[in-house]
Order: structure tokens, then C-alpha cells, then sequence
């Protein structure tokens, strides 16, 4: 399963509010292909980023908890659980989402995370847990850094953001 974001404006995700599940994940695709489609692709690594954020697994979500809705979103579109896991920001809780993730030390936290703790609490993806933790460390920051950029562009420029884990 890969994270990726997706900005769009209101009128976008009024469509997509209104789209059955299967249209949605359609246009979502559709969408993410277009050249000027603003987007970021976090990969397999949002379950360890929620992880260095919230001590969980992105799998457990953690209720009006602005540093998960970071990486999950604040409100799914379908309570199917068949479903792809598609959600979304809207724009007024991007500004808390913001100004939380400012004050947060993304770094210090990473230094405080084991390898050994990611195996236990059988963060996603499995089994890949035994690299050397300096080179995830680095992948992990700059995702972040550009996620949060992301955050940042989508509220300057007023605009709602997307997440769909498939």
C-alpha cells in the first residue's frame, strides 16, 4: 500500500464527495496523472511517519489528533469498509494541522525510534525493518519536510488535500 496526496479545490472535492467509490477512485487516478495535478507520493512510508508522530500505527488512527490526520486524513469519504481508504483536509484543518506539525521536532523524535520498535508494533511495510537506521532516518526527513511543504502550499493557497492509501 502506497500514500499519496493529492491538493484540490473546493469544486474538486465537492466531486468527489458525490462520486460513488468506485468513480472516485477513478477520478482520483485520472487526477493524480494530470501534469499540473499537485502531488506527493510518500510511498510505503506513511505508516512510519504516523508511527514517529503519534507512537501508532496509522492503522489505529488517533481521533481529533491533528499530527495523525497529517498522515490519514481528517474524514473519509466512504464508510464502506470494502472500500479503498480514501479521506481528506479540509482547508480550515489544515491551518491546525500547520501550526501543530511547526512545533514539532520531527528530527528528535526519528532519534527516538528502534528498529527494534518498528518490528513490534509491526509497522508497515513488514520485514524491511533491518536496514541501518541512519538511511531510513534521512529518507523519513525529507519525506516529511516535503509532505509538510505540501501542507504548507495547499493552505496559502486555500485548497482542501486528499489522501488515498491503496
Amino acid at each position: 500500500m502506497i500514500a499519496q496526496y493529492l491538493m484540490v479545490d473546493n469544486a474538486l472535492l465537492e466531486q468527489l464527495q458525490n462520486a460513488t467509490d468506485t468513480a472516485r477512485t477513478a477520478l482520483l487516478e485520472s487526477m493524480s496523472e494530470q501534469p499540473q495535478a499537485q502531488l506527493v507520493d510518500l510511498g510505503k512510508l506513511w505508516d512510519i511517519i504516523h508511527f514517529v508522530l503519534t507512537k501508532h500505527s496509522a492503522t489505529q488512527p488517533v481521533p481529533d489528533e491533528p499530527v495523525s490526520e497529517f498522515v490519514v486524513g481528517v474524514e473519509t469519504f466512504s464508510d464502506n469498509e470494502d472500500a479503498d481508504f480514501i479521506a481528506f483536509i479540509p482547508w480550515a484543518y489544515i491551518v491546525e494541522i500547520v501550526d501543530v506539525l511547526e512545533q514539532i521536532n520531527f528530527k528528535k523524535r526519528l532519534e527516538k525510534v528502534s528498529m527494534k520498535s518498528l518490528r513490534e508494533q509491526a509497522i508497515f511495510p513488514p520485514n524491511i525493518w533491518q536496514d541501518k537506521k541512519e538511511n531510513l532516518d534521512k529518507e523519513l526527513l525529507a519525506s516529511y519536510n516535503e509532505l509538510l511543504a505540501f501542507y504548507n502550499d495547499a493552505l496559502d493557497n486555500g485548497d482542501n488535500i486528499v489522501v488515498s492509501i491503496l
